[in-house]
């Protein structure tokens, strides 16, 4: 997905929306869907702000197990700023279902709802189906903003399904979630302590491929060098004239020198026009180009499909699937969702929503060792081949909080297992408390992922995210016969 996409709304060209109050929708069967799903789903909008008329579509899928009341719930973003949860997170990355060529479902047999009931919120407004009345909200829209309004929503959200409330809560996501989910993790904290009710049972957060630190998360110079996609030279005039870390500052204040836009154009052409730095593995989905229209359609399916085997991917052109999946009126009819007809389709990032660039340069990392010191435990994971927030800085960034708290490495950096393959490395950091080690910080790899680690690697993500509800070590032996 895109880190940093921006768009401005000029005030009074969007009409305003029709009034939406809170809703709790079951979903009786989604278009394409398979058949033999036994659990049940729903979707619809919490309003967050009446006043302003602010509310955030979601999309929650229960557990697929006899009694999902006993299976913790957990709740994904996606980043962006400004990215669908329900795009990416849901269809795309570890719901049940995945958008196929012909319109209809697959089945997703690494789905997290195997394990957790899962809760997809778009957010904030503008992104997505979620809206506001005031239009002129969707401009310079903050991190200050969006935690109260995601706080707002968990709110919300309870009451239309009270029976969750005592289910012990998870916060995930990724890439720019670096700054959603701690953000809320710590209003949900300070609820807990002023609410005389019942506490919020926030267990752990898990972030994947995470903003953190602009001035380190972001320097991916040395991955795409190291992985061949730039030159010598060009990685050298990265680290002199203008590193990734300064480039992004200034950009955020719409300052960037002639010479630092050069290198940019520099490694921009040789990293070439069918490469993704989210995933420099990707295959290039060939579907909306030039080339389709002198090929059949099933010529490029058949390409495509040989390409997911080969590889071990799922389709390159899943995004395209969904974009058309999720633009189908049917479907939204069927998700409950455009209910106030917006003045757009809907879109994987941004759609109606400015965000405030400053916000984007806060560091995170004094909020994550405040959230450890209250006894949150922490899961930071990285694919391995993503050069937009390279593994290699938020492996930094895990060292630097660690040594900050004064925590031991609780054994060492080593590789986990996916049934009897590598799913990747890691390392857990804590102290000991009554001779007994207590993990509070972990960094894994998930080897072989992208920037979206469930959308490349649904197997391994799935081995990681029952490692990380259970609060245990991954794997460090491989699975015999």
């Amino acid at each position: 997905m895109m880190i940093w996409y921006f768009i401005v709304i000029v005030n009074g060209v969007i009409p305003l929306f029709s009034s939406c109050t809170s809703t709790a929708e079951l979903i009786k069967k989604l278009p394409g869907q398979p058949d033999g799903v036994s659990f049940k789903q729903h979707s619809g909008y919490i309003t967050t702000d009446t006043r302003r008329g602010h509310a955030l579509f979601y999309y929650f899928v229960e557990a697929d197990a006899r009694d999902p009341l006993s299976y913790p719930l957990t709740l994904w973003f996606n980043g962006g700023p400004g990215c669908s949860s329900l795009g990416f997170g849901a269809f795309e990355e570890h719901g049940p279902f995945r958008p196929a060529g012909d319109g209809g479902l697959t089945k997703n047999e690494f789905s997290w709802n195997k394990v957790s009931n899962m809760l997809y919120v778009e957010s904030p407004i503008g992104v997505g189906f979620s809206y506001s009345n005031t239009t002129s909200d969707y401009v310079n829209w903050t991190d200050a903003d969006t935690a109260r309004a995601n706080m707002q929503f968990l709110l919300g959200w309870y009451k239309e399904y009270p029976d969750y409330r005592d289910s012990d809560l998870y916060l995930s996501g990724e890439s720019y979630a670096g700054h959603y989910v701690p953000q809320l993790a710590a209003l949900v904290l300070d609820y807990n302590k002023q609410s005389h009710g019942k506490p919020i049972k926030l267990k752990a957060i898990a972030l994947g491929n995470p903003l953190l630190d602009l001035r380190l998360s972001v320097d991916g110079a040395t991955f795409l060098w190291s992985h061949g996609v730039i030159s010598d030279e060009t990685l050298k005039l990265k680290e002199t004239v203008c590193n990734d870390s300064r480039h992004w500052t200034e950009l955020i204040h719409h300052k960037i020198s002639k010479e630092c836009a050069g290198v940019l154009e520099r490694q921009m052409e040789e990293l070439g026009n069918f490469t993704d730095p989210g995933d420099v593995l990707a295959p290039y989905c060939f579907s909306g180009t030039a080339a389709m229209q002198s090929a059949s359609s099933s010529a490029w399916d058949a390409y495509h499909a040989k390409l997911a085997r080969r590889m071990v991917l799922t389709d390159p052109c899943l995004g395209d699937y969904i974009f058309s999946y999720l633009n189908n009126p049917q479907v939204q009819k069927a998700l409950h969702a455009n209910t106030t007809k917006l003045p757009s389709v809907w879109q994987f990032c941004s759609g109606l929503l400015s965000y405030h660039n400053v916000d984007i340069g806060i560091d995170i990392t004094p909020l994550l060792s405040a959230l450890i010191k209250k006894h949150l435990r922490v899961l930071l994971f990285s694919g391995d081949q993503d050069s937009k927030i390279p593994l290699t800085q938020t492996r930094i960034i895990a060292n630097m909080i660690a040594r900050e708290l004064k925590f031991t490495s609780l054994g060492k950096y080593a590789p986990w297992y996916n049934k009897k393959q590598v799913g990747g490395w890691t390392e857990s950091f804590g102290r000991s408390r009554k001779g007994k080690n207590a993990t509070h910080l972990t960094f894994a790899t998930v080897r072989g992922a992208a920037h979206e680690v469930p959308y490349t690697s649904p197997e391994q993500a799935l081995t990681l995210f029952k490692a990380f509800l259970k609060g245990s070590s991954l794997p460090k032996v491989p699975l015999k016969n």
